[in-house]
């Protein structure tokens, strides 16, 4: 798939299926191929959008600070560019961050919202943590090694006893093609820390889904519970199973939950 011009960076996308649009936009540290389990299943009832945020994979990384906003208006750009009126919104983590403002700013857009163990301010452990993982990637800390931290924080506790999966995990992480560069990671750090729109939340119109594992630890249930309380037409689902990474974890779980969510908004259309 192609590179477009995007603000001021050339963006990484793909498009797959057909039918209504379904945009996925991930979180942290991650491309759009950290979506391998969701395409398949999903463009089979719609059209599929996935690309690279700035500052990671094949898109631009430009050495400065982003927004959650300046994200946003990517995202946007891109469906203009490929003459998307509208589509449902779905955002992990960062990318929940940047469904929320896309759906403040551009509502017109939004057919419906999914927002996945994300929240409207990040927590303070998590900005902790973030800072953290930069200070061991600015030191040279073994990629293993922080990879190997980080999956203590996004999978649970079934995930981390099976040493397979935790270093088949890894091993992704440390043969990815186009790993992120430090100041990609940098900025995109710089979009969450800043991220604050506790008092505009309020605002968005669009049918919401607010998705969380029970075991997530990251960004903890009263951040959830907080977006559905306070955007009019969300519901919160808790699954049974997963962290903060569960829709990577417990595909099944997860995706079955986005189909029928997304089932229920078009039949109420």
């Amino acid at each position: 798939m192609p590179l477009v011009k995007v603000s001021d960076i050339n963006m990484y996308y793909e498009v797959h299926g057909d039918g209504d649009s379904l945009v996925l936009i991930q979180g942290l540290g991650l491309d759009s191929s950290a979506w391998a389990n969701q395409i398949s299943g999903f463009s089979q009832k719609y059209q599929v959008i996935i690309f690279d945020n700035r500052g990671v994979g094949q898109s631009d990384s430009p050495n400065i600070s982003f927004s959650t906003e300046m994200m946003a208006d990517d995202t946007v750009e891109l469906l203009k560019i490929l003459n998307i009126k509208n589509a449902h919104i779905l955002g992990f983590s960062m990318g929940g961050m940047i469904a929320q403002q896309i759906a403040l700013k551009y509502p017109e857009i939004v057919k419906s919202l999914i927002l996945v163990t994300t929240s409207a301010k990040f927590p303070v452990r998590a900005r902790y943590l973030t800072k953290l993982w930069l200070k061991m990637l600015e030191e040279q800390v073994s990629t293993e090694t922080r990879l190997k931290e980080i999956c203590l924080w996004v999978f649970t506790d079934e995930f981390l006893a099976d040493e397979a999966r935790v270093t088949a995990a890894v091993n992704l992480g440390l043969n990815h093609p186009h790993p992120q560069p430090t100041h990609g990671f940098a900025g995109q750090i710089s979009a969450l820390l800043e991220h604050d729109i506790r008092d505009k939340i309020h605002r968005i119109s669009a049918p919401t889904l607010v998705l969380i594992g029970k075991d997530e630890i990251f960004i903890p249930l009263d951040f959830s519970e907080e977006l559905a309380a306070n955007i009019p037409n969300a519901e919160l689902v808790i699954s049974e199973k997963g962290g903060h990474n569960y829709w990577m974890e417990f595909p099944e779980i997860f995706n079955r939950a986005v189909m029928q969510f997304l089932a229920r908004v078009t039949i109420s259309k």
